[in-house]
């Protein structure tokens, strides 16, 4: 059936068009103004904004970002590492050292990059390194159309090679924002690299193409890790909340975090002080994609691998955002068992439960014949040559496959699944 599929599947796609709309909010419903999910005309474009004004030819074109997450083509990146840059990362792989990029075939000199991924996904650069790639860490004015940062993930846990790509999608039916994904072979000192999926930073470039107000404060949930190997999860509790890392915004010592620590011991409910601070629908919309998606390693199941923003828009509320997604259509994953503290309480309060219900209920009619299950087909049929060509693929091609056709099968025996689990 994939095989046959795949024949047909258009590769000029640009990442989240025409995705169908997602379950409407009392307080959001109908405003264009709230919906972070572009609105495009029946061809894939953006609106017609009224033809030439008569403007200044001259006049610099706005960045354009959907050159690079788009499924037109697999991108190219080359990586120089400066003298010395090697042996940096090989003592310290979180710290960036400066190189030269060269991105299809576009020179971007002094960008920083370090390794990327933890405990699982870590690799050396003798190995299949994931990496992010930082343009302004050394002082370069040069963003790639628009972009300061992008992340090159080595896709070892993502049997499938298109599971993050699903994951965010789905997460973007619903309204939750995600970032996007593209793919790239991807070379360092000329040494072939392979295939890798590319994928949007959460930074402020993200925060203003997705909420109307880019001014609160994001903090990175992800675990904390120590020398030692041991590490802590990161969660609103008094005993490790210190472990949030503010990404961008104001320095407030962790007050807008603590307030909700705060509710939290105090047992505040959504329908209470706890609903002013986390916005529910948001929340309710975040725990059903990742009871949806089996997503074993997000906030809700495991309190790892989450952003949380504070949205001066929703008068200064928590919406939660997802991030690596490559342990999700984990079959195994405990469905009722909550590990995040917030997403406990949403399942346990009626209303934000009832809001659960319906996002699920809507994934369940929409997925498997929305268009992002047409754009699966051509992302697989994208990277198969590159996958092919991967010198350091750590996943068999025949593991490869079994596992794109079971995500597809995902789609359609998901409710069924989650119906039986008494979800």
């Amino acid at each position: 059936m994939l095989l046959v599929l795949l024949a047909c599947a258009p590769t000029d796609l640009r990442i989240g068009d025409d995705t169908p709309t997602r379950p409407p909010r009392d307080d959001t419903a109908g405003d264009p103004d709230t919906d972070p999910i572009e609105h495009l005309d029946d061809t894939g474009e953006a609106p017609d904004s009224g033809g030439d004004s008569g403007a200044d030819t001259d006049v610099e074109e706005e960045p354009d970002d959907t050159r690079i997450f788009n499924l037109d083509a697999v991108h190219t990146v080359e990586l120089t590492l400066s003298v010395g840059g090697r042996q940096g990362l090989d003592s310290d792989p979180y710290t960036y050292v400066a190189a030269d990029l060269v991105f299809d075939g576009e020179a971007f000199p002094d960008v920083g990059v370090r390794i990327k991924g933890r405990l699982g996904s870590y690799r050396t650069l003798d190995q299949k390194a994931g990496l992010k790639v930082d343009l302004l860490e050394f002082g370069g004015d040069g963003k790639l159309e628009g972009l300061e940062k992008f992340n090159l993930n080595n896709m070892v846990q993502d049997c499938a090679k298109v599971h993050e790509y699903a994951a965010y999608g789905i997460n973007r039916m619903v309204g939750v924002p995600a970032p996007r994904v593209a793919y790239a072979t991807v070379t360092v000192d000329g040494e072939d690299y392979g295939l890798y999926s590319l994928v949007e930073d959460y930074d402020d470039e993200f925060l203003q193409k997705n909420f109307t107000d880019a001014t609160g404060n994001l903090y990175d949930g992800d675990y904390y890790l120590w020398p030692d190997g041991n590490y802590a999860l990161v969660d609103f509790n008094d005993s490790n909340q210190q472990y949030f890392q503010l990404d961008e915004g104001t320095d407030v010592a962790l007050a807008d975090i603590q307030a909700i620590t705060d509710a939290v011991r105090a047992g505040a409910t959504f329908a209470g002080a706890l609903g002013s601070l986390v916005d529910m629908e948001e929340h309710a919309a975040f725990v059903a994609v990742n009871a949806w998606i089996g997503h074993y390693d997000s906030y809700t199941y495991y309190s790892n691998n989450y952003r949380v923003y504070f949205d001066p828009a929703r008068g200064g509320q928590a919406v939660f955002l997802p991030w690596d997604p490559d342990w999700a259509f984990y079959s195994a994953t405990a469905v009722t068992s909550f590990y995040g503290t917030i997403s406990a309480q949403c399942y346990a309060d009626p209303a934000c439960n009832a809001a659960i219900d319906t996002n699920v209920d809507y994934l369940d009619a929409n997925v498997a014949g929305s268009p992002l299950a047409t754009e699966l087909l051509a992302a697989i049929a994208l990277i198969q040559p590159a996958l092919t060509e991967d010198p350091k693929l750590e996943t068999g091609r025949r593991e490869i496959r079994a596992c794109q056709d079971d995500l597809f099968d995902w789609f359609n025996r998901r409710g069924g699944e989650l119906d039986r689990a008494g979800f």
